[in-house]
């Protein structure tokens, strides 16, 4: 690898360390605690991951979809926030849209130059049209994540109720059955490696 190419690559990676640390912020406008409020990169990483789990089982259930591209997307969705910060849903809503520009702008600032920039920008823009099956499918995923993470936090109700209304963006009905699943306790975190 040329020195060139790997400092844009560097650039790029010290740069996503910000997210790690940056906490999510519709959670903190919706009063929880900072410990409480996961970080963006983490609500990535396990946003990617359940929507990686999901679209292998629509594949086998004999839906056509892209199990890469969707892992993928759920990587890439939120990683404008890390130039741009992450700004809540709720204000993003009042500000009519305006943030998805700045948002477009900052994935272009951080990946510029890279090999695959063109990939990245294409995912996420796609991601925010909600079009595909695939970005549906992430879009369930970054829900589900959230009404997790919701669930656990005191006084999170108001919270639970805009994320159990979310299903209808996505349009499948297992998303729905999903929020119902976890909001009812019936799935719970596997805990059976801890059995003496």
């Amino acid at each position: 690898m040329n020195l060139k190419d790997l400092k844009k690559i560097l650039k790029v990676f010290l740069t996503l360390q910000w997210a790690k640390e940056l906490p999510r912020q519709g959670f903190i406008a919706l009063g929880f605690k900072r410990n409480e409020a996961d970080s963006v990169a983490a609500h990535s990483f396990v946003t990617a991951l359940l929507a990686y789990f999901l679209a292998k089982q629509l594949q086998k259930e004999g839906m056509k979809v892209d199990s890469e591209k969707v892992l993928k997307m759920g990587l890439f969705h939120d990683i404008g926030e890390t130039i741009v910060g992450d700004v809540g849903t709720f204000v993003k809503g009042m500000a009519g849209g305006v943030f998805k520009d700045i948002e477009k702008e900052g994935v272009k600032t951080l990946v510029e130059g890279l090999d695959s920039e063109e990939e990245i920008v294409g995912l996420i823009e796609e991601y925010n049209k909600r079009e595909s099956l695939e970005a549906r499918i992430v879009k369930a995923a970054d829900n589900l994540d959230a009404l997790a993470q919701a669930k656990g936090v005191p006084g999170a109700q108001n919270a639970l109720k805009y994320f159990k209304q979310m299903y209808h963006i996505t349009k499948f009905e297992w998303h729905k059955k999903a929020v119902d699943l976890i909001l009812s306790g019936e799935v719970e975190p596997g805990r059976d490696w801890q059995k003496i």
